[in-house]
């Protein structure tokens, strides 16, 4: 993959990476500004609601975060690109999508379709027990 690319690709994440923070940031903020007594318990259901969505939130933003920051170090170590699993080069065309991709096509379908065969596996165990 040429320095370009890598450039181009590095540019995105940061953008990505900046544009998260605000978010949780701004997010951050809100939840300060809104904090005051909640007067019934429809209020406090509703605020309980609204913290369970927030929290959601946060954590895949967190998990969006880690991956981005897993990339930039990819690329500054000369990873980048590169499949964790068989170590071929992962497609541009998939990059250009997922740029945190840290697996090929190929490798990523392996790895879910073997997942979903063990959680079956699981699942029919606990049935019969």
């Amino acid at each position: 993959m040429n320095l370009k690319t890598i450039d181009s690709l590095k540019k995105e994440l940061v953008e990505k990476r900046d544009s998260l923070r605000l978010i949780q940031s701004q997010t951050r903020k809100s939840d300060i500004e809104n904090e005051s007594e909640l007067k019934d318990v429809v209020d406090r259901s509703d605020a309980e609601e609204a913290w369970f969505t927030k929290e959601r939130m946060n954590q895949h933003w967190k998990l969006e975060l880690i991956r981005i920051d897993n990339a930039l170090n990819r690329m500054e170590s000369g990873t980048f690109g590169i499949c964790e699993d068989c170590e071929e080069e992962i497609p541009l065309k998939r990059l250009r999508v997922r740029p945190d991709a840290t697996l090929c096509l190929n490798c990523q379908e392996t790895n879910e379709r073997e997942a979903s065969q063990l959680l079956k596996a699981n699942q029919s165990i606990t049935l019969f027990h």
